[in-house]
């Protein structure tokens, strides 16, 4: 959509694989950071609020696309107490135990999200869900499930009742039917919450609108079906045949079938007077913002989104509970195809706090990208394995001073040598020491052979060392000659190359070293002379 609005607008926008690269790399590790600690913060909140009763928990599922052909499904698990989403699980129809049909997902989402809470050391009192037989199964089934008690919305139970009257008053013979419908469901509304806590009464007198429609609404003690009630709760109506329906007719024998319904009459016994799965609804018409279900998308990008669909949906339960959000306006909304009318609020604005989070989180992360590029390109260890490493090493040092801590303090208690008296050379052997005496001096001996080497190596070194200068009294400077590269293969230290010999004093030479000095000059070529033969080879 944002490369469509650039291309609308005339605007050079980076290419799509650009925007999914930036998506993958930087945006949904930053996402991923701040869902991580916004999460702490409402587990922190919920144990608060709960304390040690328990949790009161809404479940609901919510397909990414209507119809059997659903790939995602999210299952919302909301406390009741807070209004605050404690965990989303999103499912695929790809996953193992689902294989590809859609309709196992929400179970399976449900289930592993109630032992994810557990395992995080939450108390389980109740589950509100709406009326899946799959999923009332699984939780009687399941021994992890043994003590939460399952209560049903009652609203998805009364949707039902409402969708099979109108269908009978499409028909011919149940033409009472319409008239009826819509005060048989606020009657169902009223015994439900006005005898809530007595299920078996509420139930009783949800059957007694088959005495009513008849035109009958006292002695209910001669109705088979109904006992422990006698009478109709409403006041004096006066006699009319209007609207009467027979009890012999066909008609009444459908609406007693709808009435009467063994699995609607199991599920009333079960619905919850004060919690419902509101909330799960009001958080499903939030993802429609983030995540449509005209667009597909893959399970990871669709992950990513759900948790942006939950901050937002968290931001303004905290809103509410803090009572900083108060109501600015109403109106009323008469939607098109539906009966009732809806009242609309106005409520003032909510700071996201996580969207700057999120901004400020997106620097520490390009910054940890750099370094781990860093490391990959001088080999240097992942960050799991350095940081190990560098433990390791930590704790290794950790125990060496440790060990040499308690070796001194052994020494001390039991008055041994200290390390300095070691390092002096005893101590440790049982050895006195005393760093005053003066030091012995050893000499040492040399034979009459080792003497004289001695004498003539010192006389080679003076020669060859001679620095051949005109204050040495005729001193003859004699420089190796011989053909080498570099240091110690015909060149001194400090020369810059492989020439031949130079006297550097002209004094005259001593006579006995006449002799010598001509024999050199024989062996030794002339200036130029190399250089000739290879210009001429």
């Amino acid at each position: 959509r944002l490369l469509a609005m650039g291309k609308e607008m005339g605007l050079a926008l980076p290419c799509e694989r650009t925007i999914r690269n930036q998506l993958t790399d930087v945006v949904i590790p930053a996402v991923d950071i701040v869902y991580q600690d916004h999460m702490k913060t409402v587990e922190a909140t919920v144990r608060g609020v709960g304390g040690k009763r328990g949790v009161d928990l809404a479940v609901d599922g919510r397909y990414d696309s209507p119809g059997y052909t659903a790939t995602h499904c999210t299952i919302s698990i909301i406390d009741l107490s807070t209004s605050l989403i404690l965990r989303v699980i999103n499912m695929h129809k790809l996953m193992p135990g689902i294989e590809g049909i859609s309709g196992r997902m929400e179970k399976e989402g449900v289930k592993r999200g109630l032992k994810e809470v557990i395992a995080n050391q939450f108390e389980i009192r109740s589950v509100v869900s709406d009326n899946d037989a799959r999923i009332s199964k699984m939780l009687r089934e399941e021994s992890q499930f043994q003590k939460v008690q399952h209560l049903l919305d009652f609203w998805h139970i009364i949707k039902g009742v409402n969708h099979d009257l109108r269908e009978l008053a499409k028909k011919k013979k149940c033409a009472n039917i319409q008239y009826w419908r819509r005060r048989i469901i606020n009657h169902g509304y009223y015994v439900h919450y006005r005898y809530g806590r007595n299920r078996q009464r509420a139930i009783n007198y949800w059957k007694s609108i088959l005495a009513h429609v008849t035109g009958q609404h006292g002695h209910f003690e001669k109705v088979p079906f109904l006992t422990g009630i006698r009478k109709c709760k409403h006041k004096y109506l006066p006699q009319s045949v209007a609207h009467q329906i027979d009890r012999k007719s066909e008609e009444f024998r459908q609406l007693k079938a709808v009435i009467m319904k063994p699995s609607l009459l199991a599920a009333l016994e079960r619905a919850a007077p004060k919690k419902n799965t509101s909330p799960c609804e009001s958080f499903n018409s939030l993802v429609n913002l983030y995540a449509p279900k005209r667009i597909a998308s893959s399970h990871a990008i669709y992950n990513e989104k759900i948790k942006l669909a939950v901050m937002h949906y968290n931001s303004i339960a905290y809103a509410d509970l803090t009572h900083t959000r108060e109501e600015k306006s109403s109106y009323v909304v008469k939607a098109k195809g539906r009966e009732a009318t809806g009242v609309k609020r106005r409520m003032t604005a909510v700071d996201h706090v996580w969207r700057q989070q999120s901004w400020s989180v997106i620097h520490d992360v390009i910054r940890e990208k750099r370094m781990a590029e860093w490391m990959k390109r001088n080999h240097v260890p992942d960050g799991n394995a350095f940081t190990a490493a560098l433990v390791m090493e930590a704790r290794d040092q950790e125990e060496d001073e440790m060990t040499q801590r308690k070796r001194m303090d052994k020494r001390d208690d039991e008055g041994e040598e200290s390390d300095a008296s070691i390092e002096l050379g005893g101590g440790e052997y049982g050895e006195g020491v005393d760093s005053d005496d003066e030091p012995v001096y050893r000499p040492i001996m040399l034979s009459d052979e080792d003497d004289h080497a001695s004498s003539t190596d010192e006389e080679t070194e003076v020669e060859v060392l001679s620095s051949g200068s005109e204050w040495d009294e005729g001193e003859v400077l004699v420089i190796p000659t011989g053909r080498g590269r570099g240091r110690g293969r015909g060149r001194p230290r400090g020369s810059r190359g492989a020439r031949g010999g130079v006297a550097t004093s002209s004094a005259p030479v001593a006579e006995e070293e006449g002799e010598e000095g001509k024999e050199e000059q024989k062996v030794r070529p002339k200036k130029g002379v190399r250089g000739k033969k290879r210009r001429g080879g």
